[in-house]
């Protein structure tokens, strides 16, 4: 089993002759940065100018490195696209490209908190709300907060964890399974900690809060995500549907967990997050999303700063916000599973977002996630001033 999915933006004339156009590009240009010999500038920010190049050279360099089948990143500053490269392939004889779905993962974890803070801003809900107001079946109900489901530190057990759900998960990887199986699992166990006392990876948090999101707007998550999520952010190429089916183009997944390199592609995802909230999506989307949601876009500006301010420790070096990690104030999530990884990040301060995607070959690690070391080697090119550890 995969490590969990922790902790990852015409022209008119005056009387005088001069183009709005024109002064309106005169303006860009004087807000652009005097940057240093051998960078350029894209908005406020100044990056190397041969980023294109060391992306599509680290995104060829880590198939050979880490025995992948397909690599694919792209560099975004300020919603400029810098660079977008895929290399390998998909199955035999078909090349990998950006334009392919993959599953995503945790990166849609930030969309049920951002949700959640969306209900909090509407005056719907409060972070400090007692859980047990909706789910009063659950152990310590009424000592678990909203706040502690989205910064997994409820301290409830991992369903992942389990041995027997691995056994049945592998016994048969195509099958349904339900948020009331997953969380019973977990929720049979004691809990890892006392709520509130420190992070606690679980899956079980997630499904969770996407039950209660639903309970609280009355209506499907699925529908909640289309409509208060991808729709508003544009994300036109991510899906959540209610079967494992991925929208064509695909880039097809393989994996070694069971004892032999199989295609993993269409392997049921339903135990990865709360039903309505398992995602496929493009490498330009997941780009996208990680820069709005660092952004904010969606929330009042109080709701933003509680949903990117670290919450509990992870590792020496890595904190967990509510649905975020954050380190050196880079924002990420870093999916892993089925024979799928990914990653994105987020550096605020210079408007620099980055999504990679790879996808397991033979003799690869199945424990790591090799997209993470191919994010960390480009966000470190892009700005070594905030650097990051793959942990």
């Amino acid at each position: 089993m995969r490590r969990p999915e922790t902790a990852m933006l015409t022209s008119l004339t005056l009387v005088l002759g001069t183009s709005l156009a024109g002064c309106a590009g005169a303006e860009a240009e004087s807000a652009r940065q005097t940057c240093p010999s051998g960078q350029i500038s894209r908005g406020e920010t100044c990056i190397p100018a041969d980023t294109a190049e060391f992306v599509k050279n680290a995104v060829g360099e880590s198939l050979k490195k880490y025995k992948l089948n397909a690599a694919m990143a792209g560099v975004w500053v300020d919603g400029e696209r810098i660079s977008t490269v895929a290399s390998g392939e998909s199955m035999t004889g078909v090349p990998a490209s950006t334009d392919m779905h993959v599953r995503i993962g945790a990166v849609a974890i930030p969309y049920l908190t951002t949700e959640l803070l969306r209900l909090v801003d509407q005056g719907k809900v409060a972070l400090d709300d007692r859980i047990s107001r909706w789910r009063p079946d659950l152990p310590r109900a009424d000592e678990i907060t909203l706040k502690m489901l989205a910064s997994t530190t409820s301290g409830y057990s991992d369903y992942v964890r389990d041995r027997k759900f691995v056994a049945d998960l592998y016994k048969n990887p195509f099958r349904q399974w339900t948020s009331d199986e997953l969380v019973k699992i977990s929720v049979s166990k004691p809990l890892e900690k006392p709520p509130g006392t420190g992070f606690v990876y679980s899956h079980a948090n997630w499904q969770i809060l996407g039950d209660i999101i639903s309970k609280v707007e009355k209506k499907p998550l699925a529908d909640v995500m289309r409509n208060d999520i991808l729709k508003p952010l544009g994300l036109t190429q991510t899906e959540n549907p209610s079967t494992a089916e991925i929208t064509a183009p695909v880039l097809h997944a393989f994996d070694n967990e069971r004892g032999v390199f199989e295609d993993s592609t269409y392997w049921n995802p339903s135990w990865t997050l709360a039903p309505g909230a398992v995602m496929t999506a493009t490498l330009d989307d997941m780009g996208k999303s990680v820069a709005a949601l660092g952004e904010g876009t969606l929330l009042t500006p109080e709701s933003h700063r509680l949903q990117i301010t670290p919450v509990s420790k992870v590792t020496a070096t890595t904190s967990y916000a509510l649905g975020l990690a954050v380190q050196n104030t880079w924002l990420l999530q870093n999916p892993s599973f089925a024979g799928y990884q990914g990653t994105v990040a987020y550096l605020p301060a210079k408007k620099i977002a980055i999504a990679t995607v790879a996808t397991q070959g033979i003799g690869s690690d199945a424990a790591e996630n090799f997209s993470t070391d191919l994010l960390v080697s480009i966000a470190n090119h892009v700005a070594p001033d905030k650097p990051l550890k793959s942990d």
